[in-house]
């Protein structure tokens, strides 16, 4: 209970420093700076050396790609018979197929779960989100907008990432054991992922009727995929086909409901997209999620599905 209550205070806090205007407007972007170059970086060196790799690390790293080529095929069929224009449907394609795994997912894993969930959602958001919105992402957002992306440029993203580049640090840094001093400094740095990014998140978000009540179909569908069907074809897929069980399957199930990624939504500014219907997948999708995720999570439990 106190780790929702740390969720939703942080979350709460971040709105109203917005609203009131208590801090720079600049504040979301040192925040998610440092969340991104300390504190997830001291948390993937944390708990990756810790992880036991005997487990099913497949699943969790394929949830993501599996998840963006369902997303991409549901709102292309849904924009042929829709008409949807082209600009709007790219938006829908990123954030409707790219989960916030990570500066929401996290806190969320750490609450439901605790603390050692988050290694396992290191493996869903590093080679599985970020890679998938870093090259896949990156290439949808060109084609919609009309823009040339080249494979080096893309590369270059992926290999300038703090959060990656600590997770091949990470690997084979496994070889060398670690001192209790060396764990106890990386989770205090680790600790601060929680509250600095749900505030970055609260203090991003905007809520405009008019917009929602102009976007509301689109809304419907994007959030409807995301945050209901992908997760049920997920439990249709590893539970119902492949029959997996266990706790890394509950916690990359969970993660597959997340909201939509918030780098999805900087891709679709960055390349010209649907930035209003971008802006309101997030701005919804993220404090919607932070009640239909713990719902999956406890359907999930009480079903007895894993």
């Amino acid at each position: 209970m106190a780790n929702f209550i740390l969720i939703f205070t942080c979350f709460l806090l971040g709105i109203f420093f917005r609203r009131y205007k208590f801090f720079p407007a600049n504040t979301p972007q040192v925040l998610n700076r440092f969340v991104i170059y300390i504190s997830l970086p001291a948390l993937t060196l944390s708990q990756i050396h810790r992880l036991d790799l005997a487990g099913n690390i497949l699943i969790p790293v394929s949830m993501s790609w599996i998840l963006y080529a369902l997303g991409v095929g549901f709102f292309y069929t849904l924009g042929k018979y829709m008409q949807i224009p082209k600009k709007s449907l790219g938006t829908l394609m990123l954030t409707g197929s790219l989960g916030n795994t990570s500066f929401v997912g996290f806190p969320l894993l750490e609450a439901l779960f605790g603390v050692g969930a988050i290694s396992v959602g290191i493996l869903v958001d590093q080679p599985g989100t970020f890679l998938v919105a870093g090259t896949l992402g990156v290439a949808t957002a060109a084609y919609f907008s009309g823009a040339n992306v080249s494979a080096k440029q893309i590369l270059r993203k992926v290999f300038s990432f703090p959060p990656f580049l600590a997770l091949l640090f990470a690997f084979v840094l496994r070889l060398i054991p670690f001192h209790d001093s060396a764990y106890g400094v990386l989770d205090r740095l680790g600790s601060t992922l929680v509250p600095l990014s749900l505030l970055s998140v609260g203090m991003q978000l905007h809520f405009h009727p008019e917009k929602i009540k102009a976007n509301f179909k689109y809304l419907c569908w994007g959030l409807g995929f995301k945050l209901f069907l992908a997760p049920l074809f997920f439990v249709a897929l590893y539970v119902g086909i492949f029959h997996q069980r266990g706790e890394v399957v509950l916690i990359t199930l969970v993660e597959s409901a997340m909201a939509p990624m918030i780098t999805a939504g900087i891709l679709a500014t960055e390349y010209d997209l649907d930035v209003e219907l971008s802006n309101l997948m997030l701005g919804i999708g993220i404090p919607l999620s932070l009640i239909t995720v713990p719902v999956w999570s406890w359907v999930l439990d009480s079903v007895r599905f894993i």
